[in-house]
């Protein structure tokens, strides 16, 4: 992405200094007096340059606002990813809960089985 913008920026840059050279050739060869093509000059030089500081300042907005959301989406990614993990973990740990009180009622009930088996057997033996 750095090549590209560096591209991006010499071409903007070779685009601005050609048209610039091109009005001042256009101002050169314009029938004025020597004092009032100077002015020109000055004038489009000064034009041209603040074109130039407006186009790099879009430029670097629109690389601001680029960058902000790709960064966005990041961090909604991290932060999906890190919503995810917690919902595992929480259901993990609820799992475990369940499968225990499970394993607990069921060695219970199993228990209870057994206890009323034994004295099943105690009673028909008596």
């Amino acid at each position: 992405m750095t090549t590209a913008m560096n591209d991006n920026t010499k071409g903007m840059f070779g685009f601005l200094a050609g048209a610039a050279i091109g009005a001042a050739l256009g101002i050169l060869f314009a029938p004025a007096s020597g004092r009032e093509t100077r002015e020109r000059i000055i004038r489009k030089a000064r034009d041209t340059k603040d074109e130039f500081d407006e186009t790099v300042d879009s430029a670097h907005e629109e690389w601001r606002k680029a960058k902000g959301k790709a960064e966005d989406t990041v961090n909604m990614t991290r932060d999906e990813v890190t919503d995810f993990i917690r919902f595992l973990f929480d259901e993990g740990k609820d799992l475990k809960d369940r499968l225990a009180k499970d394993v607990r009622n069921s060695a219970d009930r199993t228990a209870h089985k057994a206890e009323r088996a034994a004295d099943h057997v105690r009673d028909s033996m008596s």
